[in-house]
């Protein structure tokens, strides 16, 4: 599948504030600095997409990409 569009949705802590939209979620976890941000970067072909960072564990949030309209990347 080929990423026809992809935007940064949002960015949260709190689980209730998830988006509730029925639309499927690939979720990537791992340690700090493993390339989970360079990878949603390389799978949708955009460079600054996904913010990535020198320092290890810098993101304490999860990050939504609504990818195609039709499911989300989140980091």
């Amino acid at each position: 599948m080929k990423a026809q569009s992809a935007e940064y949705v949002m960015s949260e802590v709190a689980v209730s504030r998830f988006p509730i939209n029925g639309l499927f979620e690939i979720v990537l976890v791992g340690k700090s600095n493993v390339g989970k941000s360079s990878f949603i970067n390389a799978m949708t072909n955009r460079r600054n997409l996904a913010r990535t960072s020198s320092q290890p564990g810098k993101t304490r949030t999860a990050n939504f990409y609504l990818i195609n309209e039709s499911f989300y990347f989140v980091d």
